[in-house]
């Protein structure tokens, strides 16, 4: 793999819990291992279910065609806005890793979805069509969901744009800009 490959790291902001109303998503462009070339932002719908058309049309800006790995701060986005992996891969044909710190708790989601939405079967297999692999990252496990790519390129897209701690660069950037949209400053890990 070459090492000055391009990632679209993408993060949610701050939303109230399953108050409707819309949130904004990230996108943070970024040549290996840490050199950002481009910011995208869209809104989605709190709980909605157009987080992955949103993705679709970030990959349509002037910096779609020279990406090579989609990675984003887990599964869901905006509260439970569920990305599709399938239908993002399907019209870009980019890899995507959805990465999270620690090991999700699929009972208490899948109750959770039961408990708040009619569409929960859907929802449930969006979040649950991928299997949740653990991979190490420096000194760290990371969660990883992922399409289109082998377990020795995840472990070497990870290695490649972390610099430093456990989440990659255009993740860990995506999360800053994100809550500072919200709170006029970043804030938290991602």
């Amino acid at each position: 793999m070459k090492k000055n490959i391009r990632a679209l790291g993408i993060d949610d902001s701050y939303f109230v819990p399953h108050k409707p109303g819309k949130v904004e998503i990230v996108g943070v462009v970024m040549r290996a291992p840490n050199y950002i070339e481009g910011i995208l932002i869209k809104k989605i719908e709190v709980d909605g279910l157009d987080c992955s058309d949103k993705i679709v049309e970030m990959l349509s800006s002037r910096f779609g065609s020279q990406l090579k790995v989609i990675l984003t701060q887990g599964m869901t986005f905006g509260g439970f806005n569920i990305l599709d992996m399938d239908k993002v891969y399907r019209v870009s044909r980019i890899p995507i890793m959805a990465i999270s710190r620690k090991m999700p708790n699929m009972e208490e989601i899948k109750n959770a979805l039961k408990k708040h939405f009619p569409d929960w079967k859907k929802r449930w297999e969006l979040l649950s069509s991928h299997e949740i692999q653990k991979v190490r990252n420096k000194d760290y496990d990371l969660f990883v969901q992922s399409i289109g790519l082998a377990q020795s390129e995840i472990a070497e897209i990870l290695e490649l744009f972390t610099v430093r701690g456990a989440i990659p660069e255009p993740l860990r950037v995506a999360h800053l800009i994100a809550s500072a949209l919200h709170f006029g400053e970043s804030r938290g890990k991602p």
